[in-house]
């Protein structure tokens, strides 16, 4: 059996139409609810004013790790320290969104409404840690040419319980079809597929720095568009959002997983080089486990 399945996608939202009299601080939901997650599972992130439903995001069974990552623009690298429970106690958050909104706003929003809710406390700090470099493997690229986004039938993916893939019905056995540009970030059983249709190296770098544990640089040299998927294991001790850890119903696998740094050499033709640098990172210094009633 196969674990659940996540889009992995940012939330944005909101601007009043008065803004020239508001500050960041001042910022806020016209309303919002704030509760511990008791329902059966069904992780997911909707609502932005990029969406039909404008005026309201809505976070249900969410970990507060999921919820900073958005309010901050963050990847899960960047944040450091804080209680366990970070990633493992779940909430439904549902706010209205001012109508007009925009980006900058809704990370203002939903900073305000971490401080008033879980009592959250945060500094920022520039510590050094581990930095990849995307770059061309010896034997070359392994790339296919771009389709526009106009042959859904190549985005047609799933992951076996081996960690292999396979274009057929996807990991809960409904066929996955993304139609349209994009990467479209997959995670099940432990295992992470990217199916990218007409999309630069660069935009593969960001994609993968939500995987890793630093930031990603495109240094391919590859200025073309190309159409790919692969697929890799999670890396240890990585916070994924709505990920919650070891499935104990999943088929063992046959095989070790395969790593995201054999997955791009084996199947893309690209290496991914580790060194040291500069990074950015949300110091986590309180956070209540209860947030206060709505």
């Amino acid at each position: 059996m196969l674990q659940r399945v996540s889009i992995v996608g940012l939330m944005v939202c909101g601007l009043f139409s008065m803004r020239a009299q508001l500050t960041p601080g001042a910022l806020s939901f016209e309303a919002a609810s704030v509760k511990p997650y008791k329902g059966p599972f069904r992780f997911s992130i909707t609502g932005d004013p990029g969406t039909t439903d404008p005026g309201q995001i809505s976070y249900l069974d969410v970990t507060l790790t999921d919820i900073i990552l958005r309010a901050y623009d963050l990847r899960p690298y960047q944040i450091k320290g804080g209680p366990s429970w970070l990633d493992e106690e779940r909430f439904d958050v549902v706010a209205k969104v001012p109508n007009g909104a925009s980006k900058r706003d809704c990370s203002a929003m939903l900073q305000s409404l971490l401080a008033d809710r879980f009592k959250l406390v945060v500094h920022r700090e520039t510590q050094e840690g581990r930095t990849y470099s995307l770059v061309v493997d010896k034997r070359g690229p392994k790339l296919n040419a771009p389709t526009d986004g106009m042959a859904p039938e190549k985005a047609t993916i799933a992951i076996d319980a081996d960690g292999s893939t396979r274009l057929a019905a996807n990991m809960q056995g409904r066929p996955v079809t993304v139609a349209g540009k994009g990467i479209f970030p997959m995670i099940s059983n432990g295992m992470v597929a990217l199916i990218a249709n007409s999309q630069p190296i660069s935009e593969l770098a960001a994609v993968l720095a939500r995987f890793m544990d630093g930031p990603v640089r495109d240094s391919t040299g590859l200025t073309g568009n190309y159409d790919f998927s692969l697929s890799f294991a999670v890396p240890d001790g990585m916070r994924m959002p709505g990920h919650t850890g070891e499935c104990t119903t999943c088929t063992p696998a046959a095989e070790p997983p395969t790593s995201v740094f054999l997955a791009l050499k084996e199947g893309l033709g690209l290496r991914l080089d580790a060194s040291r640098g500069p990074i950015d990172v949300l110091i986590i210094d309180h956070a209540e486990k209860v947030p206060t009633e709505n």
